[in-house]
């Protein structure tokens, strides 16, 4: 049993560690990141009620017999329920969180409730599929998850720091593209591979090395623009607002009743 869940929980160890170490500016408290793992086995646990309270799977739009039912089934009975738990754990954990003060902090904790939610079907895939789906997974799904969370984390940055600049219509459109954007990512990842079909393995694969690239990509391109969240600021003698320490209307400057 403790080998099982050891093996099944090295992959998003590995991963989870890569994410940590590229948090440059403030490392986040190990108290944090814990609480986001168990965010994820939590979200794993409310997908299982979710599926098992609504039958999503035996829904009748799901068994077209062709590939648009795959799709269907995937994006919304896979993705949209695994996906939606993830995202309402991990908002749940950034709430009014005061660790969350930098941009590349929604990529920490959004990939570490992805890796709580992917270690947790990890040991299940092990109990019903065999041991030797570890290595498959550890290449495949355990890393698809963890790069769903860092589109994920991402976006909820970018939403935030939106809302700190008072811009509500980025707030939302950014919201929602935090559910959307790895939603669809993985049911692209479930689809290609369930179609059973040989064109569509070999989109897959391409896919696959995409997401590698694009994922890692983005948490370097993120990791060295990191920067703290930064309220708006308004001219104390006019009321406009502030570009720097100059304001734009009245020529205010640094230093002159600032």
């Amino acid at each position: 049993m403790r080998a099982i869940i050891y093996f099944a929980s090295l992959p998003s160890l590995i991963i989870g560690y890569l994410i940590y170490r590229a948090d440059r500016k403030e490392k986040e408290p190990p108290k944090e990141l814990v609480k986001a793992l168990i965010g994820g086995v939590m979200a794993a646990a409310f997908t299982i009620f979710v599926s098992y309270l609504t039958r999503i799977d035996k829904w009748s739009i799901f068994s077209l017999g062709n590939l648009w039912g795959v799709f269907l089934y995937t994006f919304i009975g896979v993705a949209c329920v695994e996906e939606g738990s993830k995202w309402l754990f991990a908002k749940l954990l950034l709430h009014k969180n005061k660790n969350y003060d930098y941009l590349f902090d929604g990529i920490v904790y959004a990939t570490f409730v992805s890796l709580g939610f992917a270690t947790i079907e990890n040991i299940i895939y092990i109990y019903t599929t065999g041991f030797w789906a570890i290595i498959i997974r550890s290449i495949l799904t355990v890393p698809a998850h963890a790069f769903f969370g860092i589109f994920m984390g991402y976006y909820f940055s970018l939403a935030k720091d939106a809302k700190i600049q008072g811009n509500q219509r980025k707030y939302i459109q950014y919201t929602i593209l935090s559910f959307l954007i790895p939603a669809f990512l993985h049911a692209m990842f479930d689809f290609l591979l369930l179609a059973n079909h040989i064109v569509l393995l070999g989109i897959f694969l391409g896919f696959v090395i995409g997401l590698y690239i694009v994922s890692i990509r983005k948490v370097i391109t993120f990791s060295k623009k990191e920067r703290a969240f930064r309220e708006r600021k308004f001219c104390p003698r006019c009321g406009n607002r502030l570009e720097g320490n100059f304001c734009s209307n009245c020529g205010l400057k640094n230093g002159e009743n600032f």
